[in-house]
């Protein structure tokens, strides 16, 4: 059965973390059919998301794995949005992993960083920081393992991934502590062949959108986009939106084809060979 094109944000979290709780309980996929009184294929397509369930049956579900509490809650809170196009999450376990499913998705990931470099392209460096005081320690080994997965993934492909990014943040990256170790890093992604980096002037700053962005994309259709902020990340899959933002990309891309760049750092090399 081939998955829709769009993936609503809180149907693939409920698919997921469904299908994480029964494994987790050692249940089969059939047993639970059997006790839930629905069939291996629809319960299958539940976990996997090219169902969406009602929330009496994902209540179903949770009864028969022996979910309450808080846990029960959540899943109940995220129910109540499986049929909505756009989603905010709060920085824990179910949000973070939306970010690589949409990824594992998709055939092209594309960034656009206005102000500061992408996470995948940042060296381990950066992020050797003092916490803030609203951070736990919980939450900063989820983000430091997201973050590893997904730039590992980068590296070894088979995604085609296309980093966009302005001037300004290229100038900020040059004046850090590690700035020598970050542009070699900027470098070596860009020579993969499925990797793109464009630098994009600073006069395009009339085309660009005015926060970063992820875009994620199949077969050349949109199917997501995200906005991560240091508390919360919005997903959007509602096509008028998608449409909006692949428009940007297009923008973008042209004015950093048509107009020279002058990240002096960078003065010479070739960016990237992939389309």
């Amino acid at each position: 059965m081939s998955l829709p094109t769009i993936r609503r944000p809180a149907a693939l979290i409920v698919s997921a973390s469904l299908r994480e709780a029964r494994e987790r309980r050692k249940i089969g996929l059939r047993r639970l059919a059997d006790k839930l009184g629905v069939s291996p294929a629809r319960l299958s397509g539940w976990e996997l998301g090219t169902h969406i369930p009602h929330p009496p049956n994902v209540a179903h579900i949770l009864g028969f794995l022996g979910i309450s509490g808080a846990e029960y809650q959540r899943f109940m809170e995220l129910a109540k949005h499986l049929h909505d196009d756009n989603l905010i999450t709060g920085e824990d376990a179910q949000a973070f992993s939306l970010m690589w499913t949409y990824e594992q998705l998709a055939e092209r990931v594309v960034e656009w960083a206005p102000f500061c470099l992408p996470d995948l392209l940042r060296t381990p460096q950066h992020f050797d920081r003092d916490p803030g005081a609203d951070e736990s320690p919980s939450c900063r080994e989820l983000e430091s393992l997201e973050r590893t997965v997904r730039q590992q993934a980068m590296l070894n492909g088979p995604r085609r991934y296309l980093f966009l990014i302005s001037e300004e943040a290229v100038r900020a990256a040059s004046n850090e502590a590690d700035a020598e170790e970050q542009i070699q890093r900027l470098r070596s992604a860009a020579s993969l062949l499925h990797v793109t980096v464009r630098i994009v002037p600073t006069t395009a700053n009339e085309l660009s959108s005015p926060h970063a962005f992820t875009l994620f994309e199949n077969r050349r259709t949109s199917i997501a986009v995200a906005f991560k902020n240091v508390h919360c990340t919005a997903y959007l899959t509602e096509k008028v939106l998608l449409d909006k933002y692949s428009d940007t990309v297009g923008a973008l891309q042209r004015q950093a084809s048509t107009e020279a760049a002058e990240a002096d750092t960078l003065d010479g090399f070739t960016w990237g060979r992939a389309s």
